[in-house]
C-alpha cells in the first residue's frame, strides 16, 4: 500500500517541524517536502522520495513525536530502511513503523461490526474506515489516527489530531500544516477510505 502522494512543481515547506501555535493541537506537525530531507530516497526505492512520496513515513512520524518520540521523517526513515520497516522498497509496515518506541506506542485493531475482517497481507494492519464516533472515541482517550484520503486522485496520508464538531481536526505531511478533514479532503465518510490508530501503553507502576 504504497503513500503515493502527488508530487507538485510548488514550492518545498518549511524544513523541520512546524511550531505549535497557540489553540491549536499539540501534535508537531513535519512536512516531508522540507529540503532537509525531502531529497532522500524512501526506503530503497530508486525512484521515490520522501518528498514525493513520504506521507505515510511522515504522519507515522508525528504521532511518534506526539507521543514523546524525539524524531523526524529523516531519523524514521532510516530507521525503516535498516529494520524491515518497508515492503516493495518503500510500502510503509504501519505496524512495524513504531519500532522506535520499543513497544511504547502500538497500533490498534478495530473491527467495524458487519464488515468481514481483512486479510492482513504483512504488517499492513488497517481498519477500512470505522465510523466517526469510533474515531472521535479514540481522539477522545487520546489516541492517534492516520487515515487514508486522496490528493489530486492519489494516495494519501494525514493524521487526524482531535475533533472539531461533526469535522476532525489534522496535521497534513503534503502541505506541513494543520486544518479540518472537511476543509480540505471533504467529510469523513467520503474523504476517508482507510485508518489505523494508535495508542500510548500506559507506564506501569
Amino acid at each position: 500500500m504504497r503513500a503515493a502522494c502527488t508530487l507538485l512543481a510548488v514550492a518545498a515547506g518549511a524544513g523541520g517541524a512546524v511550531p505549535v501555535l497557540a489553540g491549536t493541537s499539540t501534535v508537531p506537525v513535519f512536512t516531508q517536502r522540507s529540503p532537509v530531507w525531502a531529497h532522500e530516497p524512501l526506503g530503497t526505492d530508486p525512484i521515490d522520495t520522501i518528498g514525493s512520496s513520504g506521507c505515510a513515513l511522515t504522519a507515522v512520524t508525528m504521532v511518534q513525536a506526539a507521543f514523546g518520540y524525539q524524531t523526524n521523517p529523516h531519523l524514521l526513515n532510516l530507521w525503516l530502511t535498516q529494520h524491515g520497516g518497508y515492503v516493495e522498497n518503500d510500502a510503509i509496515l504501519w505496524r512495524t513503523a513504531m519500532g522506535p518506541t520499543a513497544g511504547s506506542v502500538r497500533l490498534k485493531w478495530i473491527h467495524i461490526p458487519g464488515i468481514v475482517p481483512q486479510l492482513r497481507w504483512d504488517d499492513q494492519d488497517s481498519s477500512d474506515r470505522p465510523p466517526p464516533a469510533v474515531i472521535r472515541q479514540e481522539l477522545g482517550s487520546g489516541n492517534l489516527v492516520v487515515v487514508e484520503v486522496r490528493l489530486h486522485g492519489n494516495m494519501h496520508f494525514v493524521v487526524l489530531t482531535g475533533s472539531a464538531g461533526q469535522d476532525f481536526l489534522i496535521n497534513d505531511p503534503w502541505y506541513g500544516d494543520r486544518t479540518t478533514l472537511a476543509r480540505r479532503y471533504g467529510p469523513y465518510e467520503t474523504g476517508v477510505y482507510s485508518a489505523r490508530v494508535y495508542y500510548r501503553v500506559p507506564a506501569s507502576t
